[in-house]
């Protein structure tokens, strides 16, 4: 018995050691996961939501409103496509810049086609 006595402070301290690198760049009292209450509201929208987000700002661009424009949404992985044609560039650059204002972060992916007024 006498020769495993200092086993017991060995495993109290690996087991300080341990339970410290587990909590390192937390702060004491703080949980990791986010309550319901401090969720961001924009982040429970849904598919429909968040297109309709994109085309409330494509209806105050009159370039944009009558584009051949298709929008869809995956909310849950936080992108948007939009396809289709327009007429320029500078309209397909404006509908990619108003699609990423509808959220923030949101990834767009751009399967725009430009198509010039013959």
């Amino acid at each position: 018995m006498k020769k495993f006595t200092w086993l017991i402070p060995l495993l109290f301290g690996l087991n300080v050691v341990f339970a410290g690198c587990d909590e390192r760049g937390r702060q004491p009292g703080t949980r990791t996961t986010p309550s319901p209450s401090t969720t961001p509201s924009t982040s429970k929208l849904s598919d429909s939501d968040l297109e309709k987000a994109v085309w409330a700002k494509f209806e105050n661009d009159a370039q944009l409103k009558v584009a051949d424009l298709s929008v869809n949404a995956d909310a849950e992985r936080n992108e948007i496509t939009l396809s289709g044609t327009v007429r320029s560039h500078a309209a397909r650059e404006k509908a990619i810049e108003l699609a990423k204002s509808a959220k923030p972060g949101v990834l767009v992916n751009d399967k725009i086609d430009v198509k010039p007024a013959a």
